[in-house]
């Protein structure tokens, strides 16, 4: 039972941040998407379901990616007319 409740690396990195929006971003994204899924995560959606401002979404996002937590598949479009998200691919 011990072994299911150790940290991994990874999540011990997010919670070695001291940052509370990081931690809270990778938990809805390990809520609602299964290890290995691929998923669009638009900054709008990112900002309401993790309730913090648009701004700091993108150095959150470039902070998991960095800590290995997920990997950037292709680049969002910025614009209202643009109907290109950012696609991600959760490693943990």
């Amino acid at each position: 039972m011990d072994k299911h409740l150790i940290l991994d690396r990874v999540e011990a990195a997010i919670l070695d941040e001291d940052n509370k929006n990081l931690y809270f971003m990778w938990g809805k994204i390990k809520r609602y998407y299964p290890k290995g899924d691929t998923f669009a995560w638009p900054v709008k959606e990112a900002a309401s379901k993790c309730k913090c401002s648009k701004t700091d979404v993108a150095p959150i996002m470039k902070k998991l990616e960095k800590l290995g937590a997920i990997t950037l598949i292709q680049a969002g479009k910025a614009g209202r007319n643009s109907s290109r998200a950012a696609l991600y691919r959760r490693e943990v």
